[in-house]
């Protein structure tokens, strides 16, 4: 028997309405029926709180619905995979300066750029994936990145300012590269996310 089939089984043989229950666990009504519906599931909290209020154990709750049981795993895959997308993140920002100064790389340029792409892509990859399991728009993570990428355009323009200031063209152009890099990417992130709302 499915999750909220059995929660919905056990609500009836207790003569319970959903907007007791609801109240019970401090939720709303449409919480239940979501539950019960199998549209949603609740946390480990809210779990705890069904197998008290129905004297049934979690055991029982949980037997026979693999849903249930991988709602209750995404954390723990959210968790193990923060390590792994700040590292790579780390790898890509130090690629990305690493070509951006290629001209003291130029021995090393034919192998770090298919190494940078390869890694961005794994990191999208990744990326893509922890967002569909806390089902979040990435619209809701962008106010975070344009700091950043705002963080980033301005101090390379202030770069380019004093690289034109002390007359170094080499080192100017390369700095110059990273602040439109910045500076498109941050518009095309602003017309992106600014669109359609975020989601709450």
């Amino acid at each position: 028997m499915k999750f909220g089939e059995r929660l919905q089984q056990t609500r009836q043989q207790k003569n319970l309405t959903q907007s007791q229950v609801a109240t019970s666990l401090h939720v709303s009504r449409q919480t239940i029926s979501s539950w019960e519906t199998g549209h949603s599931y609740p946390d480990i909290d809210s779990l705890i709180k069904l197998s008290d209020l129905y004297t049934l154990s979690l055991d029982v709750l949980l037997k026979e619905d693999n849903g249930m049981t991988d709602t209750l795993r995404k954390p723990e895959v959210l968790h193990a995979l923060h390590p792994t997308i700040r590292n790579l993140t780390i790898m890509n920002i130090i690629l990305m300066v690493a070509l951006l100064f290629d001209d003291q790389f130029t021995s090393a340029k034919g192998l770090l750029l298919p190494i940078a792409l390869l890694n961005f892509w794994t990191l999208n990859q990744l990326n893509q994936f922890a967002s569909s399991l806390t089902q979040e728009d990435p619209a809701t993570r962008w106010p975070k990145s344009r700091l950043w990428l705002l963080l980033f355009a301005v101090i390379s323009t202030v770069g380019v300012a004093m690289a034109w200031h002390l007359h170094r063209p080499g080192l100017l152009t390369d700095i110059l590269y990273l602040a439109i890099a910045c500076w498109v990417g941050l518009l095309f992130g602003t017309i992106k996310y600014s669109r359609r709302p975020v989601s709450q």
